[in-house]
């Protein structure tokens, strides 16, 4: 069994048994292509991996575009930004959405940390920013970068 995969662009990928995946980690990226489905085939998996490392800030800045237009109805709307138990609360103001987060600030807050290669997609972790209360947000995309489902 390989212990190690050797990337040029993302470094040195280890195998972690517990995982059953190789994983690197380049800058605040870490990167992971995973192996739990045997027929796999880890070259092909690190030529995705380096495809998507040399283009990843415009990825990662459509990303979070879609995962933006995805979560940000459910943000403002069962995490709010704003006290319901606030007896000063001006309910107006909050009818009015005027303390709904907006999609620029939504896309500013959400860092990515974490790229998955999988079989037949890849997953994404993102940090919330703080907008879900510390809870990480989970984005799906097919190999085409297409955004398929997001989550917290």
């Amino acid at each position: 069994m390989e212990k190690s995969i050797q990337s040029e662009l993302i470094g040195v990928f280890k195998y972690n048994e517990n995982l059953n995946s190789f994983e690197a980690s380049k800058g605040k990226i870490h990167w992971e292509l995973n192996e739990r489905n045997e027929l796999v085939d880890k070259s092909e998996m690190l030529k995705r991996a380096e495809k998507l490392f040399l283009f990843l800030e415009e990825f990662d800045q459509k990303a979070k575009i879609a995962i933006t237009e995805k979560l940000i109805d459910y943000k403002n709307d069962f995490w709010p930004e704003y006290d319901e138990d606030d007896e000063n609360l001006n309910w107006d103001a909050v009818y009015a959405g005027e303390y709904n987060v907006t999609k620029e600030e939504f896309a500013e807050a959400i860092t990515l940390y974490n790229i998955e290669i999988r079989a037949n997609d890849i997953y994404c972790e993102y940090h919330d920013g703080d907008l879900f209360g510390g809870h990480r947000i989970h984005a799906y995309f097919d190999n085409d970068y297409k955004l398929l489902n997001a989550d917290v």
